[in-house]
């Protein structure tokens, strides 16, 4: 850019020195005629004198003058004088007053500039010349400049700038240097602080999960091809037993301080023959990259246990540390280190069930169901498709003769791939996720359904239908049924909501402040499997239950199981004491059915009875014990 300035300001001055001397120094002294007949030799030589001050600069390469016919009246030249040439455009546009600007030119042979060949690169110039004030130029001054001391002033110009450009660039070099450099530093600590994060963990400084995976899978990959038992790798996850315990009790600081000892001293236990990890909460990890096989493995649990043997002083206290760990063993390089993590999970969560402190994983510890979890991911589905069906249990009074006063409500999925599906199927994966609330509703919803349209066809029964655990944690659940209740007309009365000794247990306060709100609005609420769980007869009188059902393991066998007669037996005069009905599940003979009457049980249900059925298989039977004649078939009211 430069550069290309420089030359235009360069032609720009040419044109004007060119116009300049044409008007000044050579115009004068011609006339229009000599400029149509040409020159005499002593005019000729009139202008040479005039124009021999060019050889002092140095500048004036050429000089010519033409007229109107394109003929050389007068050259530096000589040769040229009286010469008839082609017109250049340049020329042609000087003859007709529009000269155009100077430009650089290469003479070469056989063209108009042919007779300033050898004399390098050139400045052309054309100056019209007239004489009078209209029309046409008589002729025209073409004028030839040396192009070498424009050369050496753009060389000159540009390395000018080129020196104060590098001066300025060096100051400003000079300037931002520390500036430049104590950023880059910042950075290289922001990206070291960075790692750090996300890497280790800030309260130990032990590598983090991140990390960890990270070192199983370069262990991994370090293993021979053909690893052998005795020379694969460990991995070794250990759980502080009772840490939320002693966390609520010192305080979370102490807490805090507790881990970062048992950090310290895992650290030291291991290093640096195993790498030791933290991935959060109270769980730790180690790697083992030469384990020696299970043996290897159960030395460097057993050397944990030691390490975390002597007691940790906090505040003058003494605090016992004891870990569950689970361990899981590789020889094999393409293992997936997530996959390794979870076997150990798998394994530590066996220690802890077991109370082994070191569990080795196996495939037979390995109990995680896939096939359940897809099965859970079906429910929603499942719900919204109507696939979840109700099967029906007669309850039958003992003390009438067998007249069936009651159904409970047992739920079946017509599951489209793999068919009918037992509760036992379903419900455990239901049952601890949010799923719960919508499948129960759902049950009742179907149960009271059911119910409206046996009462139109005469037939009036109670109706039990089971919560889970999470249903009594939920303090919607009460309102929930009343309004359900309200929506189908049934009496509150007629219906039973049965819970678990277990399922009570959960929350204590919180269970029996949904069941007394559930009784408060008239539902009836059952112990179900009573003897079972681990209820205390105090608790069992603070229930707000209406009923108790003494669980099938007890009745089934009790003729010749005298333990279970004596607990079934015990059960009944409890009921009786606390003014409970008193329902026997798992009836399955004559006989135990006439030995539940005879002790003064009020309600029996077993497969003696009937097993679960759909409620249209159950009607002919509804009919006959209340004396309808099974006419049409009967058909569930549809959802309001």
């Amino acid at each position: 850019m430069l550069q290309a300035q420089i030359v235009s300001r360069t032609l720009a001055d040419a044109s004007e020195s060119a116009r300049i001397i044409a008007h000044i120094g050579i115009q004068p002294d011609l006339s229009a005629r000599e400029l149509r007949t040409g020159l005499s030799r002593s005019e000729v030589s009139t202008l040479d004198q005039q124009l021999s001050g060019r050889s002092t600069t140095g500048d004036l390469a050429r000089i010519k003058i033409w007229n109107a016919d394109y003929r050389v009246i007068y050259s530096d030249d000589h040769s040229l004088i009286g010469r008839q040439l082609a017109p250049s455009d340049d020329l042609l546009h000087a003859l007709a007053g529009h000269p155009n600007e100077a430009e650089v030119v290469n003479p070469e042979p056989g063209t108009e500039t042919a007779s300033e060949v050898g004399l390098g690169r050139l400045v052309e110039v054309y100056v019209p010349l007239r004489f009078r004030a209209a029309g046409p130029p008589e002729g025209a001054f073409e004028i030839y400049l040396s192009y070498g001391p424009i050369a050496a002033s753009i060389e000159h110009d540009k390395r000018t700038i080129a020196l104060i450009v590098g001066i300025g660039l060096a100051l400003l070099w000079a300037m931002l240097y520390p500036i430049v450099v104590g950023a880059s530093r910042r950075l290289r600590r922001h990206a070291r602080e960075n790692d750090r994060l996300a890497r280790y963990d800030q309260l130990t400084g032990l590598p983090n999960r991140t990390l960890f995976i990270e070192a199983i899978s370069r262990a991994s990959r370090a293993l021979p091809r053909r690893a052998s038992q005795d020379d694969c790798l460990a991995v070794l996850l250990v759980d502080i037993d009772r840490f939320t315990e002693i966390n609520n009790t010192i305080g979370h600081a102490n807490g805090d301080r507790l881990l970062c000892e048992v950090a310290d001293r895992l650290r030291h236990a291991f290093s640096p023959h195993a790498r030791v990890a933290r991935l959060g909460g109270d769980a730790f990890a180690l790697l083992c990259p030469h384990a020696d096989g299970e043996a290897g493995a159960q030395r460097a649990a057993a050397l944990v246990q030691s390490c975390l043997e002597p007691a940790v002083m906090i505040d003058g206290v003494a605090i016992n540390v004891e870990a569950s760990i689970g361990v899981a063993l590789t020889a094999a390089r393409e293992d997936d280190p997530h996959v390794l993590l979870q076997r150990a999970d798998t394994a530590l969560a066996r220690a802890r069930s077991r109370f082994t402190r070191v569990h080795v994983h196996s495939a037979r510890c390995d109990y995680f169901d896939a096939e359940g979890l897809l099965l859970l991911g079906q429910v929603r589905e499942a719900l919204e498709h109507e696939q979840f069906i109700v099967y029906y249990q007669p309850k039958v009074d003992l003390q009438a003769g067998g007249r069936v006063t009651g159904v409970e409500a047992l739920v079946r999925w017509e599951h489209p791939d793999r068919g009918l599906l037992g509760p036992g199927q379903f419900i455990p994966l239901i049952e601890p996720t949010a799923l719960v609330g919508p499948f129960t509703e759902y049950v009742i919803e179907r149960a009271l359904e059911q119910m409206v349209a046996w009462r139109r066809r005469g037939i009036d029964l109670e109706m039990s239908v089971n919560l889970s655990a999470r249903n009594l944690l939920d303090p919607d659940v009460p309102g929930r049924v009343a309004e359900l209740l309200a929506r189908h007309e049934i009496p509150p009365a007629r219906l039973t909501l049965e819970v678990t000794e277990s399922a009570a247990l959960v929350d204590p306060e919180r269970a029996v402040a949904a069941l007394e709100t559930l009784r408060a609005s008239g539902v009836g609420v059952s112990v179900d499997d009573f003897g079972t769980g681990n209820a205390s007869i105090e608790y069992l009188a603070t229930l707000p239950a209406s009923e108790l059902k003494i669980d099938r393991s007890f009745v089934t066998n009790m003729l010749e199981d005298t333990r279970a007669q004596a607990i079934v037996r015990s059960t009944v005069d409890l009921a009786r004491n606390l003014g409970l009905k008193l329902v026997a599940e798992g009836i399955e003979t004559e006989a135990v059915m006439a030995r539940l009457a005879s002790m003064g049980c009020h309600t029996g249900q077993g497969y003696y009875f009937s097993r679960p059925l759909p409620a249209q298989d159950l009607t002919d039977r509804l009919c006959a014990e209340f004396g309808i004649a099974p006419e049409a078939p009967l058909a569930a009211a549809p959802l309001a």
